[in-house]
């Protein structure tokens, strides 16, 4: 249990910023750790603008990654820079002091069961990956939604908004595994290869795009059931005239044979109505019905991939009603994490601390990922703060966004699910 770990925690305090900080660190840690032990794990969860004070921090080490009984990695907790230019410039930094095999670049999404789930449900089962493509599927949606708002990050969040800190990662990553082809094996190196060949082929967005295929918003003070919900300009330590969206969304396309012409949805926002985190996949309708005199009208099949919470995988199916007249219903065929596998499920930082300490990079970021990612981003920060036509839209905390989000959807003929 945490009591006999707990007697092995030693805490040391260092100051990057003090002359000799490096050395007294070393020093220090020397001390304390054991002659046989099997390796070195640096956990740089830091402020970005003190990344580079922590790497000189660890330095020292590095030298001694030579010893294969003792290597030493370093695990980089996002973000990875704040666009294509500082991401570059950042790997370039940990490039100087490290191997690419000694960095591990964490997105704790793709430690979540669910998300790894994604995998096992395309290519572990004949009959999804038949229908996985533009004949069958008419759109892919993608879901991040938070009831709480900045809960006092503003410092932070303020200077990043959701686009950069949900978007560029979690949800781009979750895309990747939704849309990528069937990799040779689940080895490290041909799922990097196949993740990077979707964000490659993420068609990029024009400026003069940007207003149509995007939407970014911020949450207004609201009552509900009584309780006062603060809008984001009346949180603590937030700018007066902030421009941060606490909300975006986007349709997206993949330019393969695969996907082509199938367009992806994303959205992520804070003070949301509910909490939750899902992929839905939304089949095209039937070309022809036999049942065109039956009571009940047919549903297009969808499935819904739940991340968090209740974690689960239902698919939505048509079926006949018990009776004696034929008609029809749509029902939910659903399976539950918490009822198949009972309520222990491991936490996503608990298996990607694990897997750094076993060197396991399979559910770690490569930098050409990241690059990728930042190049479809890029252009749409940019145009939001260059172009003042794009409003920042506004939608009731507690609610499910602006109704400029659903007009992204509805005009060309679709609905968030």
């Amino acid at each position: 249990g945490f009591n006999s770990l707990k007697e092995k925690i030693k805490y040391i305090q260092a100051d990057p910023e003090k002359p000799e900080a490096s050395q007294s660190f070393i020093n220090r840690l020397k001390k304390l750790e054991s002659t046989n032990a099997p390796a070195k794990l640096f956990y740089l969860a830091v402020p970005p603008g003190s990344m580079d004070k922590f790497i000189d921090l660890i330095k020292p080490f590095t030298l001694s990654n030579q010893d294969k009984a003792c290597p030493v990695r370093v695990l980089i907790e996002k973000p990875f820079g704040s666009n294509l230019e500082t991401a570059i410039e950042l790997n370039k930094k940990f490039l100087e002091v490290f191997d690419e095999d000694q960095i591990l670049r964490i997105d704790h999404y793709l430690g979540k069961e669910a998300v790894q789930n994604i995998l096992f449900l395309r290519f572990a089962n004949v009959f999804f990956e038949p229908v996985w493509n533009n004949k069958f599927i008419e759109n892919v949606q993608i879901t991040f939604a938070e009831k709480i708002g900045i809960e006092n990050r503003a410092a932070y969040f303020d200077k990043i908004g959701i686009l950069r800190d949900v978007l560029q990662n979690h949800l781009l990553q979750v895309l990747c595994l939704m849309a990528m082809e069937p990799p040779l094996t689940n080895e490290t190196c041909n799922l990097y290869l196949e993740k990077n060949k979707v964000l490659k082929a993420i068609r990029k967005m024009s400026p003069e795009q940007v207003p149509s295929e995007t939407v970014r918003a911020q949450y207004t003070e609201n009552t509900i059931d009584n309780k006062s919900l603060k809008g984001y300009l009346q949180e603590k330590d937030v700018p007066e005239n902030s421009s941060c969206e606490t909300y975006a969304a986007c349709r997206l396309f993949i330019d393969n044979w695969r996907w082509s012409g199938v367009p992806f949805y994303l959205r992520a926002g804070k003070r949301l109505a509910e909490k939750t985190t899902e992929i839905c996949i939304n089949f095209k309708t039937l070309p022809h019905s036999i049942f065109k005199n039956i009571a009940g009208t047919i549903s297009a099949n969808r499935l819904i991939i739940r991340i968090q919470p209740d974690e689960g995988i239902s698919l939505k199916v048509n079926s006949k009603p018990p009776g004696m007249e034929p008609s029809l219903k749509d029902v939910d065929l659903h399976f539950s994490y918490e009822n198949e596998f009972g309520s222990y499920r491991p936490d996503a930082y608990e298996r990607l601390l694990l897997d750094a300490l076993r060197a396991n990079s399979s559910l770690f970021l490569r930098n050409s990922e990241i690059e990728e990612s930042w190049k479809f981003i890029d252009p749409i920060i940019e145009s939001w703060q260059s172009d003042d036509s794009q409003p920042v839209y506004k939608y009731k905390a507690g609610t499910m966004g602006p109704p400029e989000a659903d007009e992204l959807l509805s005009r060309h003929g679709h609905k968030w699910f």
